[in-house]
């Protein structure tokens, strides 16, 4: 894939627990993660490692489901989010029990505020959380000093 795009030697993939990153300290650029991080067991540990792992000044991009806090939005997003898309979900890919687990793993996941304050505890600096589509989804970035 990397290859296609002239990027293979530059860029390398890993795969792992995120509470126990397989790379040494100070040792990475960037880390990104995709609406992933609400799926790991110790969010606290996770972004400890994150930070462990990235070199002074390296950056951290998290993209994530959240909750809309403004009342209207919030109201149809948790309807369809708990009703309609359960249903459709079951209808189209005849599997309820994934379409059931993507709303509760995206409310019992912590808000905005309480995600920077984990940012924080872990060490990063110049934490952003940006809303994004309403608040529907978040944006964090931050920066290991």
């Amino acid at each position: 894939m990397l290859d296609a795009v002239g990027l293979d030697d530059r860029i390398t993939l890993i795969r792992g627990d995120a509470s126990r990153i397989p790379l040494a300290s100070d040792s990475v650029d960037a880390i990104t993660i995709g609406f992933g991080i609400r799926n790991v067991l110790d969010t606290a540990a996770a972004c400890a490692e994150m930070f462990r792992t990235l070199h002074r000044g390296g950056r951290l991009a998290i993209l994530e489901f959240a909750i809309p806090t403004t009342p209207i939005i919030s109201h149809g997003y948790r309807f369809y989010f708990n009703r309609v898309l359960p249903l459709i979900g079951t209808l189209v890919s005849r599997h309820n029990a994934a379409y059931g687990y993507l709303p509760a793993s995206v409310g019992a996941f912590a808000s905005p505020d309480e995600f920077v304050t984990i940012l924080r505890h872990a060490g990063f600096t110049d934490i952003q959380a940006s809303p994004l589509t309403f608040g529907i989804v978040y944006l964090y970035t931050a920066r290991r000093p």
